[in-house]
């Protein structure tokens, strides 16, 4: 079983790809990692990983993450995340990032 201390965007790149709203200065439930980390098992290594091992391996994460103020504790089971790879886009970068696109269309 794979752990992901140190390999977070690992993790994180999965859990946005599968949906989860996971951005900088988003919450972070602990469930959230823990259903995660077993669907992450669950889809790249074809196996269950239960839910004792994905809690173990959910932990590990959050304590590291803690350590490094990746995560701030906001509750028991909730965090803050700041990484500003998981940054949105402000309007105005989405809409320059829009008007690119459309010129390339439009060149092509």
């Amino acid at each position: 079983m794979k752990s992901f201390v140190g390999r977070e965007t690992e993790l994180f790149d999965f859990m946005r790809d599968q949906g989860y709203g996971l951005y900088h200065l988003s919450n972070v439930f602990l469930r959230d990692i823990q259903y995660a980390v077993r669907d992450y098992h669950r889809v790249h290594e074809r196996k269950d990983i239960g839910t004792r091992a994905s809690d173990r391996i959910a932990r590990e994460l959050v304590d590291d993450l803690e350590k490094r103020e990746i995560l701030r504790r906001q509750a028991e089971k909730t965090w803050v995340l700041y990484d500003e790879r998981y940054r949105l886009p402000s309007q105005k970068e989405q809409e320059d990032s829009e008007a690119a696109t459309e010129k390339e269309e439009t060149n092509a």
